[in-house]
C-alpha cells in the first residue's frame, strides 16, 4: 500500500474530511444484527409461505417464527453495499435448515434481505423480504402458524 503526501493545504483538509466521512459511514452499515425481517419463501416443491426472521443483537442467533429452533449465524464478506450472512440450525437434529443471505443498501429506508436455503430433506428455497420497524418479530397465535412446519414439507 502506498501513501501520497498532498502538498497543498486544501488537499490535505479535503483528504482529512473524506477520511472522516468514510470512518463515520462504517457503523451505519450495521447488517442484520438486532433486526427482524418479514420474509417470503418459495420452495422447490412449489410451496410459498411467509416467516419472520429475527437476528439477535449480539450477532450469533437467528430465530424463526415458524420453527421451534434457533439457528446460529455468522457474517461473511462485508462489502460496501451489502452484508452477507449464513445460518444453520442444529445439523444433528432430524430436521435442520441452512440459510445464506444478504442485506442490501442498509442506508436506504426500504431495507431488503434475500437469499437461499436448504433443509435436511433436500428441499431448496429462495427468499426475499423487508425490514420490520421493530427489532423483534410479532407474536403469532397458534391458529396462524398451522400444524405442519412449512420449512420441512
Amino acid at each position: 500500500m502506498s501513501v501520497k503526501i498532498i502538498q497543498s493545504k486544501c488537499g490535505l483538509v479535503l483528504t482529512c474530511l473524506l477520511g472522516q466521512t468514510m470512518l463515520l459511514a462504517l457503523p451505519v452499515q450495521a447488517g442484520v444484527e438486532g433486526k427482524s425481517y418479514d420474509v417470503n419463501f418459495q420452495s422447490s416443491q412449489g410451496d410459498n409461505f411467509t416467516a419472520c426472521l429475527e437476528f439477535n443483537a449480539n450477532g450469533s442467533s437467528l430465530s424463526f417464527d415458524r420453527m421451534d429452533a434457533t439457528a446460529t449465524y455468522s457474517r461473511t464478506n462485508l462489502g460496501r453495499d451489502q452484508r452477507n450472512w449464513q445460518a444453520v440450525t442444529n445439523p444433528n437434529s432430524e430436521e435442520s435448515i441452512a440459510l445464506s443471505g444478504q442485506v442490501k443498501r442498509d442506508l436506504v429506508p426500504d431495507r431488503r434481505i434475500s437469499g437461499n436455503a436448504i433443509n435436511s430433506k433436500g428441499t431448496t428455497y429462495t427468499f426475499n423480504g423487508t425490514l420490520l420497524s421493530e427489532p423483534t418479530c410479532p407474536i403469532e397465535n397458534e391458529s396462524e402458524i398451522g400444524s405442519e412446519n412449512p420449512f420441512f414439507k
